[in-house]
């Protein structure tokens, strides 16, 4: 019997399931991915030491998992993202999902309602605050220059972080009433659609069109990452993109040096304060939208929420 039809017809199914499996990858951003493959990797190694198998589950020992880590001081949303991250695992090995058993569903259930599905929100930074946090920054620094930059863009363009530093130079449009951003890829685009963000010119220290061009200026940055590391000397190195982390930082330590509270301020304050902001001036949630990007009418509708507690409040005219 000729066995090379066989070993042909094996080989290509092989490549076939190779190319699936780097489909799948792609399907999802690089931060979900990781953040997917770590919460995997904690639940291999809890049912490791607890002498359980973790492929395939069964839905107990996943209800015991999400009890035992909710014990431990974890919030409900990394729960529910372990939760996502073991059924992938198990629709991708062709296995019976053990999450959407009742057992895991009431025990989430039951989880939310003894943490409260009340979820700590990142504190907006508003523009007046972030007026004060540019006003105690020092420009002729070149990390203050590039912080600068970051926040005011950041804020201005209501981008998420990790999409604020995949930032490229050829992302960047000019024009005379301001500048085009280009976001390539994000959160809600894996395929990689894109979309324009327009800013306009402001006046003072807080103009976004002027920021930038300053730091790129500044940084002898002319292609490549937008927004990379400078050094404790001060030397910008070209190429080297920061990470979305260094966001938060820069939020977190500027808002420190300016006398803000900082305690709820997080990489995310930028994005809610820009559409909080954008919402206490009186836009509406199809404007907010299409600056951030928002596809969840929820969320924004939060941001609005948020700015109404203030707007037209009958306590406002006694302390004048």
């Amino acid at each position: 019997m000729d066995l090379a039809p066989i070993t042909k017809e094996k080989e290509k199914m092989n490549l076939v399931v190779r190319q699936v499996r780097d489909f799948v990858a792609a399907a999802s951003a690089p931060a979900t991915r990781r953040a997917y493959s770590s919460d995997w990797r904690q639940f291999e190694g809890w049912c490791e030491a607890q002498a359980m198998v973790s492929l395939a589950a069964t839905p107990a020992v996943v209800a015991c998992y999400v009890a035992d880590q909710a014990g431990a001081g974890k919030k409900v949303s990394m729960l529910e993202r372990a939760l996502v991250a073991i059924a992938r695992a198990h629709q991708l090995a062709n296995l019976s999902d053990p999450t959407r058993h009742p057992v895991v569903r009431e025990t989430m259930k039951g989880i939310r309602r003894r943490k409260s599905t009340t979820q700590k929100k990142a504190e907006p930074l508003l523009f007046e605050s972030l007026k004060t946090v540019v006003a105690a920054m020092q420009p002729e620094k070149l990390r203050d220059v590039r912080d600068i930059a970051i926040l005011c863009l950041g804020f201005m363009t209501g981008l998420r972080r990790s999409e604020l530093v995949a930032l490229d130079v050829a992302d960047l449009r000019w024009a005379g009433r301001g500048l085009v951003v280009r976001v390539r890829r994000s959160k809600n685009d894996q395929v990689g659609k894109g979309r324009d963000v327009v800013v306009f010119r402001g006046a003072g220290p807080t103009c976004p069109v002027a920021a930038v061009k300053a730091w790129l200026t500044g940084a002898g940055i002319e292609e490549g990452p937008v927004f990379v590391r400078v050094d404790r000397y001060g030397h910008a190195h070209p190429g080297k993109r920061l990470t979305d982390q260094v966001v938060r930082t820069v939020v977190k330590e500027r808002g420190t040096a300016a006398g803000l509270d900082v305690e709820q301020l997080s990489g995310h304050s930028l994005r809610a304060g820009l559409a909080t902001q954008a919402a206490l001036n009186g836009a509406n949630l199809r404007d907010i939208a299409k600056q951030t990007g928002h596809r969840s009418e929820k969320v924004l509708s939060g941001y609005v929420r948020d700015a109404d507690l203030w707007r037209n409040n009958v306590t406002e005219k006694f302390g004048q």
